[in-house]
Parts: C-alpha cells; sequence; structure tokens
C-alpha cells in the first residue's frame, strides 16, 4: 500500500507530522484500489466548538470492548446523506506494535444490508497510549427510515491484519433531523462534453454536512468527470471526492463536504483537472 503525510495550516507542527490518509475506493466488487485523500473535515464535525454545530445529526454511542489488541471506544455516530461518520478511540496493550499509519476500515450493514461503495480511514496519535480513529463510509441508496439499525465491525486493520475478536457495534443512528433538513433538486439533464463524453446528471442532494452531485455516463470511467459549484456572488467549490455507485462505472457520487446549498441560485459545471470548463453550466436552485 502507498502512504503520505499531509500537513494542515492550521495545526500545530507535532500535530501534523502525527497524521496519515488513507481511503480504500471500492468499487462494489473490487476492494484493492488505494488512494490518498485529506479527511480533515470528519474531525471538524465532530469537534464540539466547531461552528455550525452539528449535534443534532450526532448518535453518542459511548461503547468501549477490550480485547487482546486494546481497548476500543466507538464515542459518536453521524449519518448524512448516503455516508456514515464514525469517531472513535483506540488504546493499544504495551506490547502492540501500532502507529499513526495503521488504520482500521471497519464493515458498516445498515438495517442488515451492506450499501458501501467507498470506506475512508484516519489514525491521529493523541498520545503514546491513545489515538483517535475517524472513518467516512459511502454508501449507495441508503434507506430512508428515521432510525438505522448500524452494525458496525472492526474485522482487520490495513484490510491485511485480522483482529482475532473483532470490536462489534450495534445501535440505532437517528437521521430524523437529516431528512428534514436535506434538500434534493431533481435535475434531469444530458450534456454533450467538449472531450466527446456523454453524461446525465440526474439531482444534487444537500445537507448541512455535504452537497452530492449525482450523474450518468454512456460509458465506463475509471477516473469520475470533474464538477465546480459557483452561486451569484462569484463563489466556487471543488469536489472533494467522487466515487463510482455500481459495477459498470457508469453511475458516480461527486460530494462536496461542509455546502448547503441555501441560497437562491447556483450553476455546475463540469471541468477538467486544469480548470477548464468541458460544458454548459447547469442552474439549479438552492433551498
Amino acid at each position: 500500500m502507498s502512504g503520505d503525510q499531509r500537513l494542515s495550516e492550521d495545526e500545530p507542527k507535532n500535530n501534523r507530522l502525527c497524521k496519515k490518509w488513507f481511503l480504500i475506493a471500492l468499487s462494489i466488487l473490487v476492494v484493492s484500489s488505494v488512494i490518498i485523500v485529506n479527511l480533515s473535515f470528519v474531525a471538524s464535525f465532530f469537534n464540539t466548538s466547531h461552528e455550525p454545530d452539528f449535534s443534532t445529526y450526532k448518535t453518542t454511542v459511548g461503547q468501549t470492548i477490550e480485547n487482546n489488541f486494546g481497548r476500543f471506544t466507538l464515542n459518536e455516530v453521524m449519518v448524512d446523506n448516503n455516508q456514515i461518520l464514525l469517531n472513535a478511540s483506540f488504546e493499544p496493550v504495551e506490547d502492540l506494535d501500532f502507529d499513526y499509519q495503521i488504520f482500521f476500515f471497519p464493515q458498516v450493514l445498515v438495517n442488515g444490508q451492506d450499501y458501501t461503495v467507498r470506506n475512508g480511514g484516519q489514525t491521529i496519535k493523541q498520545t503514546e497510549s491513545n489515538y483517535t480513529i475517524y472513518n467516512s463510509v459511502k454508501m449507495r441508496d441508503l434507506p430512508q427510515n428515521e432510525t438505522l439499525k448500524l452494525d458496525i465491525r472492526y474485522n482487520d486493520w490495513n484490510w491485511e491484519k485480522p483482529i482475532d475478536q473483532p470490536w462489534g457495534f450495534k445501535i440505532d443512528a437517528s437521521q430524523k433531523q437529516l431528512l428534514k433538513d436535506r434538500i434534493i433538486i431533481p435535475v434531469n439533464k444530458t450534456m454533450s462534453l467538449s472531450d466527446g463524453q456523454v453524461i446525465k446528471v440526474e439531482k444534487v442532494v444537500s445537507t448541512p454536512i455535504s452537497t452530492t452531485i449525482y450523474f450518468q455516463s454512456t460509458q465506463s470511467l475509471y477516473e469520475s468527470i470533474s464538477f465546480k459549484i459557483l452561486n451569484d456572488s462569484g463563489k466556487t467549490w471543488r469536489y472533494d471526492s467522487s466515487y463510482t455507485l455500481n459495477e459498470e462505472h457508469t453511475m458516480w457520487g461527486m460530494r462536496f463536504d461542509a455546502l448547503y446549498v441555501k441560497e437562491k441560485k447556483y450553476q455546475l459545471i463540469p471541468v477538467d483537472a486544469q480548470d477548464k470548463e468541458l460544458g454548459p453550466a447547469i442552474q439549479i436552485s438552492g433551498k
């Protein structure tokens, strides 16, 4: 597996050097692709001093399970649009060879079903004996119940080392307030891009936590088309992650973290890696 260290300018240097970021990109049947990504937004959502306050979307757990590897505590869970965010703590036993370069990627079942399409993890060293574990688990077609029954299983680390007595948590997570605050914007527009590709933008789903563009392509894509979002004031947002939603790589989700489309007018603009526009802008209306 490949790895890297990234520095965040708003953190003390000692803390920054203790972070390493991994993201496992999954198709429905393929689990071997690994890329590097910054998941600092997950930490910000669980930060109690963060503005705005996301506490209304959190489910407090506070359950601890101990095994031969150490004590693992699932602190909080947050349900977003087709996404589960997890905040946990790990205290390894003294003789365990563990550091910030080891990652946990839990299996998450929702109402008994596996909807996962991508699993991202982050390990932050707090002290020699305490680590914070964050996860962002992208899903497809999550059930719309106000309460979701989650079965969260930490079966291994780095997809390689099995945990003999896995940490497992069964909890009820609320998405009642999220469903009330969620904005669904039907789009259903097909566009021909300057590179010859044809895509159909189906919808935009926005919550106080993130905004996601859902689109289809007429051919298999092994690298997603990019979009940027522009408001009437000229402010631009660029996407934070994209992920395929089917085995054929023709259905995609593109997520913008911490963007809530509350203004009246926005533009969705397809762009290439150099920010060159690939097609016409699509006008959408927010809340």
